[in-house]
């Protein structure tokens, strides 16, 4: 079949993104209503970085794997599915190797229905990292490669999160400027205005998730919540030295417990929904302009 791998890429991370919505609208579902699964479908697809959904990127085909995994656990009650999932998740990015958190919960809650078969199922997320690893290994005879290229390309290492979040705010405040000058960011040919300007958002994003973080300790599962504080955590604890909290936008699509916590909030007011809808697909395309004119923006 023709239409080369770009093609292809972009086909499978839509239809990922269909499958993923699905599993976040019934998730949403079974913990609320089916007000707060439609407004919590609506804020995931049209949040502002949802483009990357729709991008060669592993950010559509991890979230459906692992919102999958979820879903097949607490909806279906088939850890052994769960697991399958989340070990083809683990394979897509090494941090999926968390949805333990959240599967052993279920699997303490209902422990006698699942049994020690469950806990089997759960067991099967680490062998994903493991299979990854051991093509990384047999490929380029480092099975540590991708993490080493975290470390020399982008300069990420562990750091105490509040020299991160002190760092994130200085570099946020000096890229506001190029905020207020959409002429110099939109048509600047200098890297500078959107590179500086991506740190803005990112502290802006990681405060709105912050905020819905808190707001989940009441609304959403122990477990789901720790998945979720462990995903929003990793980018502050591994910063780049002139980007604290580079590709946070993005990392934090994963996290699909904030998108429910929206939702909830979202649907108690038909009002603020479309409001939030209006304003958040109105930065989604002003993101999409800078992504698509080889800009940077997460």
């Amino acid at each position: 079949l023709g239409g080369g791998p770009a093609l292809w890429g972009v086909l499978i991370s839509l239809l990922a993104t269909l499958v993923a919505l699905f599993f976040v609208y019934r998730i949403a579902e079974d913990l609320y209503d089916t007000p707060a699964a439609r407004a919590a479908t609506l804020a995931l697809a049209f949040f502002p970085t949802a483009f990357f959904l729709n991008a060669v990127y592993t950010e559509a085909l991890f979230l459906a794997l692992f919102a999958g995994a979820f879903w097949a656990a607490r909806v279906r009650r088939n850890l052994l599915l769960a697991g399958l999932l989340g070990a083809f998740a683990a394979a897509t990015r090494n941090l999926a190797v968390i949805l333990l958190v959240p599967l052993l919960f279920e699997w303490l809650r209902y422990r006698r229905e699942f049994g020690l078969k469950g806990l089997a199922g759960i067991a099967l997320i680490p062998a994903g990292l493991l299979a990854y690893v051991a093509f990384l290994w047999g490929r380029f005879g480092d099975p540590l490669v991708s993490a080493r290229q975290q470390d020399e390309y982008w300069g990420r290492e562990l750091a105490n999160p509040l020299t991160t979040l002190k760092r994130a705010w200085e570099t946020a405040r000096d890229g506001a400027r190029y905020l207020l000058d959409p002429e110099l960011l939109f048509l600047s040919t200098s890297p500078v205005p959107a590179l500086d300007a991506s740190n803005t958002l990112n502290f802006a994003f990681l405060v709105v998730f912050l905020v819905l973080l808190a707001v989940g300790l009441a609304v959403l599962p122990p477990g789901l919540w720790l998945y979720t504080f462990c995903i929003v955590l990793l980018p502050v604890l591994t910063p780049a030295p002139s980007f604290p909290l580079m590709s946070l936008p993005r990392f934090v699509l994963g996290a699909f417990p904030v998108f429910l916590v929206l939702g909830y909030l979202l649907s108690r007011s038909r009002p603020v929904l479309v409001l939030w809808l209006l304003l958040s697909a109105s930065t989604g395309v002003a993101l999409t302009a800078l992504f698509t004119t080889w800009r940077w923006v997460a």
